[in-house]
């Protein structure tokens, strides 16, 4: 509780000063993980989904820079892992894989790691003040408000991590390198995970 010393010496002082309380949760935290994923890859293994591959040239640091305009990491840094027919399977243990000679290109599982980047963090301040008048033995009032999100701060969601998203937003893919053409909303920012600022008012009488 705070009490100023001045107070105890008018009972005014008192009732407007004396017996606050403040208390508050300050939560601040690093990224989720983003998994680049694509629900068509490892077709040459039957899988059900796969991983990209990085462009030529791009690693992790490239996805995280020169970034567009509207997107959270650079989407040009990956392209999905097609492997043409007749042509060299790159994760095969065997060298001399080749695709199948069908007359549809597949892909493969992509050399994109799992949680290869990390996303925007989050922070939240959540504060609460409450002010206490002792009337009897028995009869007390009390107020509190609370204050959830205090400074309003929007804590985002993660980027679209799923490359087919790509073609389904209106971007297109070079059908024979998997090179992105034109991204989409693959690797933009679409929700915000946090609330509004919420303020609560209590107004408490306890006998």
């Amino acid at each position: 509780m705070l009490q100023p010393h001045f107070a105890a010496s008018s009972p005014a002082a008192n009732w407007l000063l004396a017996n606050w309380q403040v208390s508050g949760i300050v939560t601040v935290m690093s990224g989720l993980p983003i998994d680049i994923v694509d629900p068509a890859g490892g077709s040459l293994y039957g899988s059900n989904g796969g991983h990209p591959n990085w462009a030529p040239g791009a690693t992790r640091q490239i996805a995280l820079s020169n970034v567009p305009t509207g997107y959270y990491f650079n989407p040009n840094a990956f392209a999905m892992a097609i492997v043409q027919p007749g042509q060299p399977i790159p994760s095969a243990r065997d060298p001399n894989a080749l695709a199948g000679n069908s007359t549809l290109s597949e892909t493969d599982l992509g050399n994109v790691s799992r949680n290869a980047l990390r996303g925007p963090g989050q922070s939240c301040v959540d504060f609460s003040l409450m002010k206490h008048w002792p009337i009897r033995e028995s009869l007390n009032l009390e107020f509190r408000a609370d204050f959830f999100n205090l400074f309003n701060h929007p804590d985002r969601n993660n980027p679209i991590s799923d490359i087919s998203t790509v073609v389904a937003t209106g971007g297109s893919i070079d059908p024979t390198t998997g090179r992105i053409l034109s991204p989409g909303d693959f690797g933009r920012i679409i929700g915000a995970s946090s609330s509004p600022r919420i303020i609560q008012l209590a107004l408490e009488f306890s006998f």
